[in-house]
């Protein structure tokens, strides 16, 4: 219809205000152009009839509007008076169309209406709402966000994101990155007198392709934290953790930092609790990257050593072979050219009577293995070019993954020496044998670079899923160094599958990566399918109540049934 057209042409008048001069008989003799608005026909109208238009008007009321209908039933509004030109009388008529101003007060209305009916939806949401137009200014917030942020309807409204975050008022505005990068963003936010909050912004486009507005999400981290696996503690706990993971043998307890829910493991802390008073030499066998290293600071910071002396940490494989005995045990001015003037403690006079730690031990060069044997039996040695004993007090751990039994079988180690480091041997399982402490050190893990790196990510369960599926062929090394990988390259706060698939895939030995990837646990039995599942609840409302009993209400069992599946699933 025309007037569709006409309402929706932005050249469109809201009003049409017309004339016309009609002789006595009402013959048309002058008119304005507007007048084919109510005629609604592009022809020649002098001389033409105006009642022809206008077929049911009646010519006798003066100087008041009143309706008449057009040839097409479009009503319009027409006022008749009398004027004289070169003393001959003549008629004028103005017609008025205000059906489009009504039209657009009825637009205006409902859209008043919807408006008000959007606001208060959004205002049910108990996730913050924040937008702006193309320009960064703010144009709508909901209730919630001004409760989760603690600002008003006033600081925000019609300012700028750019202001706000100049201000500090939003000083990591995700608003003002969606602009900046035309795309959607996540961002963490510390609202100044607010909450601590995850928001997801998003670019809202025309059909062109144009940025026309820019909506935001906030929502609590304190509500997502199940969801997103602890991804905002409390910086004090993170800044606290963070410390412990750097300098492990300071003033906090190993005990504290201890991760594991293997039973292997757990005894085999327990028994390095008892080895760690007395004074016995050693021996701790395992894969690269299982953590030998992190069992012997453990063993020195629970034993009297930890306070009489230091814990020398020392690679048998990584200092060259003409250097390792000047380094192990030092030596004396003038011993050979080079040496530095009053000569030299070696590492072993440094230890005291603390604890020397030697890693890689079946990489010693054989010759240096028979001076390590006779400081070990006679309990002192002697620096090169030295004729002095120095009293030998350290303990000593040894580790290795080689096997040490086929060396002394090929004559690359001794075996006098094996038999005496071997008083007390620790092996390590892999962390494939272990897969339930896999994701409790992954979190842990996660939550001390998301610290030091000032991230916030989480994984994603499906990348949770990859990890328990993932051989670790690097043991908890490769499984450290991985996530500070990932929290690093991350570009979203959610660590996905494909990302963590990508990185492993990079690493060499790992042509299996395809193929293990392609498995699912849908291969298990049924029998252990459900059991994941099973345990996979119990967890999650274990973390949510504060009572076995609270927890039993809520699956609607009884308490003894949950203590019974804590303990088969080895649940703390």
């Amino acid at each position: 219809m025309k007037h569709k057209y006409e309402y929706e042409n932005p050249n469109l008048k809201l009003t049409y205000f017309s004339y016309v001069i009609t002789d006595e008989k009402y013959n048309i003799k002058d008119y304005d152009k507007d007048f084919y608005h109510f005629v609604e026909e592009n022809i020649d109208l002098l001389n033409k009839k105006l009642s022809i238009f206008f077929p049911k008007a009646k010519f006798e009321k003066f100087n008041e509007f009143v309706d008449v209908k057009s040839l097409n039933g479009n009503t319009y509004e027409m006022k008749q008076g009398k004027i004289e030109i070169n003393n001959l009388e003549y008629y004028i008529f103005f017609f008025t169309d205000n059906s489009l101003t009504d039209e657009l007060e009825n637009q205006i209305e409902y859209l008043n209406k919807q408006q008000y009916l959007y606001s208060e939806m959004f205002n049910k949401l108990e996730e913050g709402i924040y937008m702006t137009d193309e320009k960064g200014k703010t144009i709508y917030v909901n209730d919630a966000f001004l409760n989760l942020s603690g600002l008003s309807r006033d600081e925000l409204i019609g300012k700028t994101v750019y202001e706000l975050r100049d201000n500090d008022v939003l000083p990591n505005s995700c608003c003002a990155k969606v602009i900046e990068t035309k795309d959607s963003v996540s961002t963490i936010n510390n609202y100044y007198t607010g909450q601590k909050c995850l928001v997801s912004g998003s670019p809202i486009k025309d059909e062109n392709g144009n940025l026309k507005r820019t909506i935001a999400v906030i929502r609590d981290v304190t509500e997502l934290e199940m969801l997103m696996k602890n991804i905002a503690k409390e910086e004090n706990l993170s800044m606290s953790f963070s410390k412990r993971m750097n300098e492990l043998g300071t003033k906090a307890t190993e005990r504290e930092i201890i991760i594991t829910k293997n039973s292997k493991m757990k005894s085999l802390y327990e028994k390095a609790d008892k080895l760690a008073d007395v004074d016995s030499s050693i021996l701790i066998l395992g894969e690269t990257g299982v953590g030998k290293d992190f069992l012997t600071t453990y063993i020195h910071t629970q034993s009297p050593r930890k306070d009489k002396g230091n814990l020398i940490k020392i690679n048998c494989g990584a200092i060259p072979e003409h250097l390792i005995e000047s380094e192990l045990f030092g030596y004396e001015e003038g011993a050979f050219t080079g040496a530095q003037r009053g000569g030299k403690k070696g590492l072993f006079e440094e230890a005291g009577k603390g604890t020397i730690f030697l890693d890689e031990i079946g990489d010693m060069p054989y010759t240096l293995q028979v001076k390590l044997l006779n400081a070990l039996n006679d309990k002192k040695f002697y620096r090169i070019g030295g004729n002095r004993p120095i009293e030998f007090r350290a303990r000593i751990i040894a580790a290795t993954n080689s096997n040490l039994k086929e060396l002394v079988k090929e004559k690359k180690f001794r075996a006098d020496l094996y038999y005496r480091l071997n008083v007390v041997t620790l092996f390590i399982p892999p962390l494939r044998e272990r897969r339930e402490d896999i994701l409790p050190l992954a979190t842990n893990f996660l939550d001390y670079y998301n610290s030091k790196h000032r991230r916030n990510c989480y994984f994603s369960p499906e990348c949770m899923e990859s990890f328990l599926m993932y051989k670790w062929p690097g043991n908890i090394r490769e499984l450290k160094n991985i996530i500070e990988r990932l929290v690093l390259i991350s570009e979203d706060v959610t660590i996905s599958e494909g990302l963590f698939r990508e990185q492993v895939s990079q690493e060499p030995l790992q042509n299996e990566m395809t193929e293990l990837f392609q498995k699912s646990k849908s291969k298990l039995p049924l029998k252990e399918q459900m059991e994941i599942h099973e345990k996979g609840i119990i967890e999650n409302i274990l973390r949510e109540t504060e009572t076995l009993k609270e927890a039993a209400d809520r699956l609607k069992v009884d308490v003894s049934t949950i203590v019974r599946k804590k303990q088969k699933y080895d649940i703390d």
